[in-house]
């Protein structure tokens, strides 16, 4: 399984070592929102000099001014910029028009969008290289029970719907939920909080690659 590796809610150092150590085991790394927040530009072109064989995502979540917003994170080095499914039609477009203008990807999440399959016929036509079921993190604090429930609920609903775009899944997901997700058949996955708070990075990060 592809993974994509989230750097988010910890340092720019640590989150350095932590990529290093799990090198080999993954092909995208994401610098969250909150941590660009945090560092910037800076921390792309970082995470780029570091990991020049890898795909840098700035998570940025854009909800305006797509094309704006979007081109300063590509040219400090991003490969991948995310847009919000619940953005303006336009306002998606230009995100991706960035993209194409700078040879980069653009990647659709839907994060709290109340119904996939509404979008399903948007997000095809705008044609963007991803798009991302994601369970947000406010949804994945209510105890581990209740973010199965809905992961599991997520995953069923994408399964249902056609998008043509390289399908990716997001939102705690751990270790135990590996046959839902292959069940799903995404092009990757997001692990953040799995491979961050285990005492063995390296062997969950090997464990979702291996899948």
């Amino acid at each position: 399984m592809k993974v994509q590796f989230a750097v988010d809610c910890i340092s720019l150092a640590r989150g350095i070592e932590l990529a290093n150590q799990i090198r080999d085991y993954i092909e995208i790394i994401e610098l969250g929102e909150e941590f660009i927040a945090k560092y910037g530009h800076m921390a792309i072109r970082e995470f780029k000099q570091e990991f020049p064989e890898k795909k840098i995502l700035a998570d940025i979540k854009i909800m305006d001014s797509g094309y704006k917003v979007g081109l300063p994170c590509l040219e400090a080095g991003a490969d991948i910029i995310t847009v919000c499914s619940r953005a303006k039609e336009k306002t998606i477009a230009e995100a991706i028009r960035a993209c194409r203008e700078t040879g980069k990807e653009c990647f659709v999440d839907l994060v709290a969008e109340p119904d996939y399959a509404a979008v399903v016929d948007k997000i095809n036509r705008l044609k963007p290289d991803y798009v991302c079921a994601h369970l947000s993190g406010d949804d994945s604090r209510d105890g581990q029970a209740e973010t199965t429930r809905r992961l599991d609920a997520m995953m069923e609903e994408i399964k249902k719907c056609k998008f043509d775009a390289k399908l990716v899944l997001s939102g705690a997901i751990k270790v135990e939920n590996i046959p839902s997700v292959l069940k799903c058949n995404p092009h990757h996955v997001i692990i953040g909080r799995a491979i961050k708070e285990a005492e063995d990075p390296v062997a969950v990060a090997k464990t979702f690659y291996e899948a």
